[in-house]
C-alpha cells in the first residue's frame, strides 16, 4: 500500500511536502501532506510530463490547470487497473481540491 503521511504520523524527514498555497520559506506545516521518495516515484513521471522544469528539491508551484493535466495523465495511464495507485492518487486529489478552495496553487518541496 502506498502511504500518504501527515506531520503527526511522519516518521522520516526525507520526504516530499505538498503544502497549501505559495511556498513561504517554511516547512513542516500541519496542513501539508508528505510522500516518501518511494511514494513520490508513482507520481513523478506524470508531474514531469506537465512540469518539465520540476525541481526535485523544490520549491515547485502547481496551479489547478496543471494539476488537472497531471490527474488526467495519471488516471489515463493507470487505467483503473492498479487499485492501490488509484486510492493513493484519490487521497492526494482530495487534498489538492480542498487546497484550491482557498488557494490558486499548491507547492511541492523535495527531500
Amino acid at each position: 500500500m502506498i502511504k500518504i503521511h501527515t506531520l503527526k504520523n511522519l516518521q522520516q524527514r526525507d520526504v516530499f511536502e505538498f503544502m497549501r498555497g505559495d511556498f513561504k520559506n517554511e516547512h513542516w506545516h500541519e496542513s501539508s501532506i508528505f510522500l516518501t521518495e518511494e511514494a513520490f516515484a508513482f507520481l513523478h513521471l506524470h508531474i514531469y510530463e506537465v512540469l518539465p522544469n520540476f525541481n526535485y528539491f523544490g520549491p515547485n508551484s502547481v496551479n489547478l490547470e496543471q494539476w488537472n493535466q497531471i490527474a488526467f495523465i495519471a488516471c489515463t495511464l493507470n487505467n483503473s487497473m492498479d487499485i492501490d495507485f488509484i486510492r493513493f492518487f484519490n487521497k492526494i486529489d482530495d487534498w489538492v481540491q480542498k487546497n484550491f478552495e482557498e488557494h490558486t496553487c499548491f507547492s511541492i518541496c523535495g527531500p
